[in-house]
């Protein structure tokens, strides 16, 4: 466990870790505020309306419940948005686009498409009627992902959304701790046409082992396990929370991904998963806490 980690678990503090940037990153940084880790997304790109801005999201590896908590902040309702069978010309499949599902990637690969094409991502899907290609919400281990923003009169990848909103607005397009054009997203940073589906950034389940289920959790839950929005610089209409068991997952350094079916707007989460320490571990901490503060109490009585 790392410093800062340690600072939040034990001291209820706020820390932000700057994480290591590749010659294409800007800076990253990421928030723990009382266990949680927070990335936060900019309020501006999004493509195709507000209604698919992504604010941010959270995770918390909770030691004492052996729980993992999920938390998402943006506008788009956890049943997606009907839009009938077309939108701007394009068509969508089942008249609705809304969430893809939710990768965690423990690979160590340090790329998305490696982690993928061996199976190695963990995927969570909690967007009920979405179009993922498994049988219903759950987490699910040996994923493959696949691409279904064709289907959705959505962007091929993270270049062409990324030019698309440079081109409208003028901003450069992020995606919570990573940047878009970030070497782990790699080749989906390049050129896509729709064509050519090996360019189309998976965002969806395509196949999997279900391993456990997901407990979807309300505000008062979130806010009761210590989730606070007032961390994240903006706040969607929506806030999406679910909860699973730690045990469906490694203790390992992870990259989180969530992107819209559409992929008009993007998150990554850079995080870590805790092993629960041992009760003689605890025990011992904190008799070595006590120890020093009578240690403390004894050398003041000495010097007065």
């Amino acid at each position: 466990m790392n410093i800062f980690k340690k600072a939040i678990l034990f001291g209820a503090a706020t820390a932000t870790i700057f994480f290591a940037a590749t010659p294409k990153q800007t800076a990253v940084a990421g928030t723990l505020n009382l266990g949680w880790n927070y990335a936060i997304d900019p309020s501006y790109d999004s493509l195709g309306g507000s209604e698919y801005e992504i604010y941010g999201m959270a995770v918390k590896d909770d030691l004492v419940t052996n729980t993992i908590w999920v938390a998402i902040s943006g506008n788009t309702p956890l049943t997606g948005i009907n839009t009938g069978p077309y939108l701007e010309g394009m068509p969508v499949s089942n008249g609705n686009i809304g969430w893809g599902d939710l990768f965690f990637d423990f690979s160590g690969k340090a790329n998305y498409k490696s982690a993928n094409d061996s199976n190695s991502l963990f995927g969570i899907r909690f967007a009920p009627n979405n179009d993922s290609k498994t049988l219903g919400t759950g987490v699910y281990s040996g994923v493959n992902a696949t691409s279904v923003v064709t289907e959705n009169a959505g962007w091929w990848n993270l270049h062409n959304h990324a030019n698309g909103l440079l081109k409208r607005t003028g901003l450069e397009a992020r995606m919570g701790d990573l940047a878009w054009n970030d070497t782990y997203y790699s080749p989906y940073t390049y050129e896509a046409s729709y064509y050519r589906p090996e360019t189309h950034i998976p965002n969806v389940i395509a196949s999997g082992k279900k391993v456990g289920d997901i407990t979807m959790v309300n505000d008062g839950e979130l806010a009761a396990a210590g989730f606070a929005l007032g961390v994240l610089p903006a706040r969607g209409s929506q806030t999406i929370g679910f909860k699973f068991d730690k045990s469906l997952m490694p203790v390992d350094s992870y990259v989180a991904t969530l992107i819209l079916e559409c992929n008009n707007d993007a998150m990554a989460l850079i995080g870590e998963t805790e092993a629960v320490p041992e009760p003689s571990s605890i025990l011992a901490t904190l008799l070595g806490v006590g120890a020093i503060g009578t240690w403390r109490k004894r050398k003041q009585k000495l010097a007065v």
